[in-house]
């Protein structure tokens, strides 16, 4: 990420977490942070235990922002954001913590937005997961897949066609949902079964690859230790025995990295 970016979601953060911008200038931010992300930014948790023990008014901290420190204002002191910083990683396992799941319905766009008759909204589910392929070394890959939850038809590439739609949190004026005749778990289920079909239509020729050179680190395990064995000499053996194909071994591990429900017009999605 560039400097450019790290401001964009540094100010679409503090603006989701309810932080009060004091001033924003060319290179910083100065914001007072709110409840829930002083308590996720900064180490205070005995500060906390005693405001809600005492049941007194709290007081979060205020911090300043810097993103270009060879141009901030002269005399401002502030912490400089960039990736990597210690405070923006924060940021980003605040984001994750609390945007891993979302609601969101389509915004009407044009005359849309004024029409006196009632419109349905089709409910989606969209998944973003990090597929891996895990032996001795390690690829990782992103899917993002959208189900609808009424007719069962699948999208790939489902975030990126959410980001030409404008979404908000709440139902929009004139729209009713239609009830899904999917459950989120058979969803769920029907996504996996994608992603399982996936990877078996892959080369799996690492796999293979990945397989023999566990076997051969086996067998070279074998040759070291002689047939007859002291009980420690087994435990310590089947030990190295399990390293070895905890390591080598091929794998591939799917995590789900953020999820939503969609509600949006028909043919939102193709």
């Amino acid at each position: 990420m560039n400097q450019q970016q790290i401001r964009s979601f540094t100010e679409r953060y503090l603006r989701l977490q309810g932080c009060h911008i004091i001033e924003s200038g060319p290179a910083h931010i100065t914001t007072r942070l709110s409840i829930l992300a002083d308590k996720d930014l900064l180490n205070r948790p005995f500060y906390w235990m005693y405001v809600e023990k005492m049941n007194i008014e709290p007081q979060p901290v205020t911090l300043n922002l810097v993103f270009d420190p060879a141009n901030q204002a002269p005399g401002l002191k502030g912490e400089a954001l960039f990736f990597g910083a210690p405070r923006f990683s924060q940021m980003l396992r605040s984001a994750q913590k609390h945007g891993r799941f979302a609601r969101l319905y389509q915004v009407p766009k044009g005359k849309e937005a004024f029409a006196s008759q009632s419109k349905a909204y089709t409910p989606w589910l969209g998944v973003n997961y990090k597929l891996s392929y895990i032996c001795d070394q390690k690829k990782d890959r992103l899917l993002s897949l959208g189900i609808n939850l009424i007719s069962g038809e699948i999208t790939p590439d489902f975030y990126q066609q959410a980001q030409s739609f404008q979404w908000q949190s709440k139902l929009p004026a004139h729209r009713h949902l239609l009830p899904p005749r999917l459950s989120l778990n058979e969803a769920v289920g029907e996504l996996e079964y994608v992603v399982h079909e996936q990877i078996q239509n892959e080369d799996l020729s690492w796999a293979e690859q990945a397989q023999e050179r566990c076997e051969a680190e086996l067998a070279q395990l074998d040759s070291f230790y002689p047939d007859s064995l002291s009980e420690e000499a087994e435990r310590d053996k089947k030990q190295r025995r399990e390293e070895i194909v905890w390591q080598y071994a091929p794998r591939a591990e799917l995590h789900c990295i953020n999820a939503g429900l969609f509600y949006a017009e028909a043919q939102t999605f193709s």
